[in-house]
């Protein structure tokens, strides 16, 4: 941990926040409500990064979109108390939905033992327990390392849940088979989730020494955006500022601490020194536009660390609904996207009245693949050709329009051998006192909204004067979906 700046001769420290997702501007919320000064820049028209939200005006009233949907679920109370102060009047509850659609039948996610296995058939769910259990006792016996997205998934699941419901998607998600993918990205996405937790939580549900399955989470009613929208609304009247359209083009570090950043404007660069420095933006151009520059072999090693990016096709439809899904996960090969959700599911503001929904689909990609230089309209129309003729979840007739947004460096990914490189830059990046990086492309972790969230609110509480180390966010090992409730509750979380 960094020792603070403690004295700047009765002077409030500046600091500088780069990137105005919820990360970034809860850093500058917070330092705000404290009476600090903060300036956020960002390099987009918009705030709120991955988690905003979109809206499109037709002659049939607003729809709105969020990018492949974010919830509110935190096991931290402060974090939660945050949420409901910022977001006010606007919050509702949320029904969680969460399916595979799965060779034209539906699974809950995550797992339900009893679900599961019915739905793949009484052979393939013996053969499912017992290579589980077979797996486990070769691990005892002789226990192996975990190494790749394959070996965390069989050692979880045993190998025919393995194949049946997590191979395709993932390879979907990473467009590389999981064995070449580290585990470390299933250890941080479902810690302590297995095939014997799904037994247990089938059986004993609530007797307050077994976790359950969260089924609500928390929601702006006029899309997640509204939670970055609100911040940076407080940020402004609080005298602080926000300024977009100001990418980060160059840090400029003196010795062991940053002395000031260069952005650039539509008509100008621009130089703003500060006494402290925030940073969402991606870690592997965070040390490639240092001034001076970073070691040849600090480059190298941001360079060689990847992103997989996402496209959301975004339709509107004349129908009431498609499903009742928050969340629906396609792991048919034939269908290129991941993900569905349909935001009036979320909250019925999303749409202009109840005659209307719309779909939100992920396509997963990378630069210079084929979905990435796709066409817009190419996507769309291949879009609704598959939930239409394949999937027969819509009919042509009900699309009113849509259009694509394009989200590049989404989610970092954990190639395996990632982690070497990665070493190499945070350790260039560590040793530098005034300079705290944050959030999933801050941090180079697959970080969901509140733990980005969380990262920022322990940066501001270091500025002011406390002591946090920001690598122990998302580093729990229990499931983040999963819950210890009371013994005398008898549901999760509502």
């Amino acid at each position: 941990m960094h020792t603070r700046i403690n004295s700047l001769r009765g002077r409030r420290p500046q600091t500088v926040i780069m990137g105005a997702g919820p990360g970034g501007l809860c850093a500058a919320y917070v330092l705000t409500k404290a009476g600090m000064p903060a300036v956020v820049v960002e390099k987009a028209p918009f705030v709120g990064g991955l988690a905003r939200t979109i809206r499109t005006s037709t002659d049939v009233g607003e729809f709105k979109f969020d990018i492949g949907g974010h919830r509110w679920f935190t096991k931290n109370d402060e974090l939660n108390d945050i949420f409901r102060e910022v977001i006010g009047d606007e919050l509702r509850w949320v029904d969680r939905i969460s399916r595979i659609y799965f060779d034209g039948r539906y699974v809950d996610y995550p797992l339900k033992l009893t679900n599961a296995l019915a739905a793949i058939g009484p052979a393939a769910a013996a053969r499912a327990m017992v290579d589980y259990l077979r797996t486990r006792i070769d691990q005892r016996l002789s226990p192996r390392p975990v190494a790749s997205m394959e070996d965390a998934y069989i050692d979880q699941f045993g190998p025919t849940l393995y194949r049946l419901f997590f191979q395709r998607y993932s390879e979907k998600v990473w467009g590389r088979p999981c064995s070449e993918m580290s585990g470390d990205w299933v250890a941080q996405r479902s810690k302590g989730m297995s095939l014997l937790t799904a037994v247990k939580d089938a059986i004993i549900r609530s007797n307050g020494k077994v976790v359950s399955l969260i089924d609500k989470f928390m929601y702006p009613r006029n899309g997640f955006g509204r939670l970055s929208e609100k911040m940076t609304e407080a940020v402004e009247a609080g005298g602080n500022a926000v300024r977009l359209k100001a990418g980060v083009e160059q840090v400029h570090r003196a010795g062991d601490r940053v002395a000031a950043i260069t952005v650039g404007t539509a008509n100008r660069r621009e130089r703003i020194e500060g006494d402290e420095f925030v940073s969402s933006i991606p870690l592997t151009v965070l040390v490639q536009i240092m001034d001076p520059p970073a070691p040849p072999e600090v480059i190298a090693a941001a360079q060689s660390l990847t992103f997989r990016n996402i496209i959301t096709v975004n339709l509107m439809l004349r129908r009431r609904q498609v499903t009742p899904d928050t969340w629906l996960y396609v792991h048919d090969r034939k269908i290129p996207f991941g993900r569905l959700h349909e935001p009036k599911n979320w909250s019925p503001a999303m749409v202009p009245d109840d005659a209307y929904t719309s779909i939100v689909a992920e396509y997963f990609c990378s630069f210079g693949d084929a979905i990435w230089q796709a066409d817009d309209a190419a996507l769309v129309e291949r879009t609704v050709q598959h939930l239409s003729d394949d999937l027969h979840f819509i009919d042509r007739s009900e699309v009113l329009g849509g259009f694509c947004v394009r989200a590049p460096r989404a989610y970092p990914s954990y190639v395996l051998g990632y982690d070497a490189p990665l070493a190499i830059v945070k350790r260039f990046v560590s040793p530098f006192e005034n300079l705290q990086i944050i959030g999933r492309y801050g941090t180079f972790r697959y970080n969901n909204t509140d733990h980005s969230i969380e990262t920022g609110l322990l940066a501001a509480k270091n500025i002011l004067g406390e002591r946090h180390d920001l690598d122990l966010v998302n580093a729990d090992q229990e499931y983040h979906e999963l819950k210890r409730v009371p013994r005398v509750a008898s549901s999760a979380a509502s």
